[in-house]
């Protein structure tokens, strides 16, 4: 049986993404990434030529992770237009077996929508059923919703609640923040995630000024930083190289204060 990947996340975990297009170059991707130290691997399928959508394949460039944790995610591709819902999920179910410990699924998966979350009973009923399939396989589910918007605290809120009902083990929202004051709201948004939430969660923020809260928010909450270990043409940009984050994240004083008052390590005497 598979470690649960939610059991992993005791701390931000640092995350190397896959966008290979062939198994030996995601090999070589998966050995440099455990080199710059990456805590876990994650694998954008959808870029992965689809001849190498195989257990067997998969299976060997997943073993080159060692005991790294593994997921998946099998994203609508304008490239590949011929893909329906269930050759997403059937490749995701794939994955699965060949040793994803947890999958990323769209929460509008069955029902496409502008901001990624179907609405309709019967959409919801197939999501469910859905992961039930990769709870059999020993498998988590992570709902993700890209929407490509700006979004209060209250709106992220309302909208991972949603994903949560439908079973998700772990939820992750990707949203925009296009002015200086939409920032400041992010980082509250991250924080009522980390109190309120009932499951862990991955906020990502996109825009000119989401860019920092991408190394930011595990301080404050969600599990993983996405990184990249190299940049390539058809790589994300906007996610931190994996090497200069492990080295931020080397550089943290995580150790609580033992007092709580004035933020030092010894007791303070008190005050005549």
């Amino acid at each position: 049986m598979k470690r649960p990947f939610t059991s992993c996340l005791c701390k931000p975990m640092l995350t190397s993404m896959v966008m290979d297009q062939n198994v030996q170059d995601c090999i070589v991707r998966v050995r440099h990434s455990v080199y710059d130290g990456a805590d876990v691997i994650a694998f954008h399928l959808e870029f992965l030529n689809p001849q190498y959508h195989t257990y067997k394949d998969l299976k060997r460039i997943f073993t080159y992770a060692g005991n790294l944790p593994i997921y998946t995610m099998h994203y609508r591709n304008a490239a590949r237009p011929e893909s329906t819902e269930e050759e997403l999920v059937r490749v995701q179910l794939i994955a699965a077996e060949a040793g994803a410990s947890m999958v990323d699924v769209m929460g509008d998966i069955f029902e496409p929508s502008d901001m990624q979350l179907a609405k309709s009973d019967k959409a919801i009923d197939r999501q469910k059923r859905m992961i039930d399939q990769f709870h059999q396989r020993d498998c988590e589910v992570m709902f993700s919703s890209h929407t490509w918007k700006f979004m209060t605290a209250e709106q992220t809120l309302e909208h991972c609640h949603e994903l949560i009902r439908r079973g998700a083990d772990m939820v992750k929202i990707a949203m925009c923040a296009f002015q200086e004051d939409q920032m400041d709201e992010v980082y509250r948004t991250t924080r009522m995630m980390q109190k309120e939430l009932t499951v862990p969660f991955l906020h990502v923020c996109m825009g000119q000024y989401g860019k920092l809260h991408r190394i930011i928010s595990p301080m404050f909450g969600s599990a993983l930083v996405l990184c990249m270990q190299e940049y390539t043409p058809i790589s994300n940009k906007e996610q931190p190289l994996l090497r200069a984050t492990r080295t931020v994240y080397d550089n943290i004083d995580w150790t609580i204060a033992r007092n709580d008052q004035m933020g030092c390590f010894e007791e303070m005497p008190d005050e005549k």
